[in-house]
């Protein structure tokens, strides 16, 4: 006795149909789900969303870093007078020296923009002064002191976070 075994059709089913349904269902899976579930693109689209934030903080991180420079080399130039000023007690302009050495220390400055104040002894020689000429005060034992300010601002694409007024003060022992 011979058997066959043949799959269950159904009254309006063929061949042809079962494979047309095939190719459908295989295509849509294929092209449907893409459609769906495709992840390409999708980091260009998160990095134009990121870009312009990450480059504002950058550009905010270097605005800041500027006025830091200037706030260090006015500390420097300021600490370099101060050490010119605790030495020159005999000469005739110690404050005009001091004010040199402070502008030979600080060439990213600019000169009219810094306010150089000095006290000696207690005494403020006076303000944006450059020359204590022949002061009583400078003896040795006193304590000479610079003031320095200078403007500066910070602004990241044209949009300015006010302006600022860097300033240090040293007090040196007159030699």
């Amino acid at each position: 006795m011979k058997t066959s075994h043949s799959f269950p059709r159904s009254k309006n089913s063929t061949l042809e149909t079962q494979v047309a349904r095939f190719l459908n269902a295989v295509a849509f899976n294929r092209f449907g789900s893409t459609l769906t579930h495709d992840d390409r693109g999708s980091a260009l689209a998160e990095t134009a969303v990121s870009m312009p934030i990450i480059l504002l903080v950058m550009t905010g991180i270097f605005s800041f870093s500027v006025a830091l420079h200037q706030k260090l080399a006015l500390a420097e130039a300021v600490s370099a007078g101060g050490r010119v000023l605790a030495v020159e007690r005999g000469d005739t302009d110690p404050c005009q020296k001091a004010t040199d050495a402070i502008y030979a220390a600080a060439p990213t400055l600019s000169k009219s923009n810094l306010q150089i104040s000095y006290v000696i002894d207690g005494v403020a020689v006076g303000s944006n002064v450059t020359s204590c000429a022949n002061n009583p005060n400078m003896t040795a034992g006193r304590t000479a002191q610079i003031i320095a300010s200078y403007p500066t601002a910070v602004s990241v694409y044209g949009k300015s976070f006010g302006s600022l007024s860097l300033q240090t003060k040293i007090s040196e022992a007159i030699q």
